[in-house]
């Protein structure tokens, strides 16, 4: 009896858990220019897009070649079109490089807007 309140305590800790695992979602992503997510430079090439959600909340992460490459906060933002490829949105700083700031992808129709570009608007709307 002891071993089936084990058994079925673990069962239940392996279930919530799995839970949480298949809520990760990942695709690969293209990108064809260097970019800057997060702080860290990411070279143009075939990634792994990972992503987990918690309501409209998202951490985003790149890997490639099965290892952790840059990560970043943001939101997802619901539009009225469904998006016929994978898009990334860069914006061009003062310097010449390229920020990631908006991930859309093929067949959904909603996008990520990573947290550094919604805090530069709101920075922006407050001056």
């Amino acid at each position: 009896m002891k071993y089936k309140s084990v058994a079925l305590g673990i069962l239940v800790l392996w279930a919530t858990n799995f839970q949480v695992w298949a809520r990760q979602n990942s695709r690969p992503f293209f990108l064809s220019t260097a970019v800057i997510l997060n702080g860290v430079e990411v070279p143009p090439g075939l990634y792994d897009l990972r992503w987990e959600s918690h309501d409209s909340d998202v951490l985003v992460t790149l890997w490639k070649d099965g290892r952790f490459f840059s990560s970043a906060e943001g939101v997802w933002v619901k539009h009225g079109v469904k998006y016929a490829s994978d898009v990334a949105l860069v914006q061009v700083n003062s310097d010449g490089t390229r920020s990631l700031i908006e991930i859309r992808m093929a067949g959904a129709n909603k996008t990520i807007v990573l947290r550094s570009a919604v805090d530069q608007a709101v920075q922006v709307r407050a001056r």
